[in-house]
């Protein structure tokens, strides 16, 4: 917002509750960062009878919920993710291992938003120890799970806007990086189709990268953290909104 300031645009700065009483009818664009579900559909409500341009839209944000996630990935030609299958957490669901092999062992994730804790993404070296955590999701009411091999490699997130207007990464954690040779129009590649699998504009994710060269996405983010690399990014984000500003007046005029 400041960057936007700077560019002479006008805004307001709300927090989510600021949001639930306010009249959000009178804004050209709207920028939501909220993503509780409650909020997600009253912002929907208000796309669909204004017209309003948000970024990104809510459905956008709903669309990075893991289980739709996984869902556009599957339907998106050229993406790489590692083998993944989604269930409900119940034991009925869960007597057998997944269909693929893994002999690295399983990430089992909370199905519906990503990480609130540390107890949302965890590993399983055999079935059994799968069980224990599929319990545990259970009994948090957590309804879906998904089951993903595990991938050997390096750990890199990135971050982009567009796509196609920017794009940076580093690792995720450097002191244990082997930093395994890749090709990095392939990791941009490969992070703007699954941003354009799941509609955003404004975007961060994980992807790792394999001691072959090879490059799996394994999360993508509406609204990242933007860690280490603010400063460039607000500038990227402010000229992605001026852009959809002027598209705006360009509709209206």
């Amino acid at each position: 917002m400041d960057q936007l300031s700077i560019l002479k645009t006008e805004t307001t700065v709300m927090t989510p509750e600021e949001f639930d009483a306010a009249d959000a009818r009178g804004f050209d664009l709207i920028v939501p960062m909220c993503e509780t579900y409650p909020r997600l559909m009253r912002l929907k409500k208000l796309e669909a009878e204004t017209g309003v341009v948000t970024v990104n839209p809510a459905d956008s944000v709903l669309g990075c919920y893991r289980t739709r996630m996984l869902e556009s990935f599957a339907n998106t030609p050229g993406l790489s993710y590692p083998a993944t299958e989604v269930r409900r957490t119940t034991a009925d669901a869960n007597k057998k291992a997944p269909s693929f092999e893994a002999a690295g062992g399983w990430w089992l994730k909370r199905g519906d938003v990503h990480n609130t804790c540390a107890y949302d993404v965890v590993f399983a070296r055999d079935w059994k120890e799968a069980e224990h955590i599929r319990r545990e999701f259970e009994s948090r009411e957590i309804k879906d799970l998904a089951i993903q091999r595990h991938t050997d490699g390096d750990l890199i997130k990135f971050y982009g806007v567009g796509p196609g207007q920017w794009f940076t990464w580093f690792y995720h954690d450097p002191s244990t990086a082997r930093r395994l040779p890749f090709e990095l129009e392939d990791l941009a590649a490969q992070a703007e189709l699954a941003a354009k699998a799941v509609k955003v504009e404004v975007f961060g994710g994980d992807a790792i990268v394999t001691p072959d060269g090879k490059i799996y996405i394994i999360d993508i983010n509406s609204w990242p953290s933007f860690a280490r690399v603010r400063a460039e990014a607000s500038v990227q984000i402010a000229r992605r909104l001026r852009l959809r500003l002027r598209q705006v007046a360009g509709r209206k005029a």
